[in-house]
């Protein structure tokens, strides 16, 4: 069993398709939580990142503005601060998600393995229920996820 992976999940579970990421964990194989540790944040801070152990892997997830809707993005997590002009996680967070791992990278918290997958939301009203293009995108979601678990 290798729980040196952990699957860091944001998202607001009544904002429509910013819901995204946390039916995700929902819907992964129970098989993959033998291997990570699947942990619903809601909204991503630095300290989430640091303390792991040498060689652990963190999979931050979460739904996206800036590119289709329904669309699955993913990007090594170090990169996500620069792109985050482009491609929003849309979960409200203290800090931006890009700036709470900034901050976590020059604390020396981000690993090579570290990874963001996001997916392309359209409704993120309170209340509003997952677009189609979200509903239709979540099993590729899952399937990636799933394909990043060591």
């Amino acid at each position: 069993m290798n729980r040196r992976c952990r699957i860091l999940a944001c998202g607001s579970p009544d904002g429509g398709d910013d819901a995204a990421a946390l039916d995700a964990l929902q819907l992964l194989p129970p098989a993959v939580a033998l291997r990570a540790s699947l942990e619903d944040v809601r909204q991503l801070s630095a300290e989430q990142l640091l303390g792991d152990p040498p060689g652990s892997v963190r999979l931050v997830v979460d739904c996206v503005a800036g590119v289709g809707p329904g669309e699955v993005v993913d990007l090594p997590l170090r990169e996500l601060p620069a792109l985050e002009r482009r491609l929003r996680p849309a979960s409200s967070h203290a800090l931006s998600i890009g700036q709470a791992v900034a901050l976590a990278d020059r604390l020396g918290g981000i690993g090579p393995g570290d990874r963001f997958i996001g997916i392309g939301g359209a409704a993120f009203g309170l209340g509003q229920p997952k677009s189609p293009a979200v509903e239709a995108g979540l099993p590729g979601l899952v399937a990636r996820i799933e394909g990043l678990v060591p």
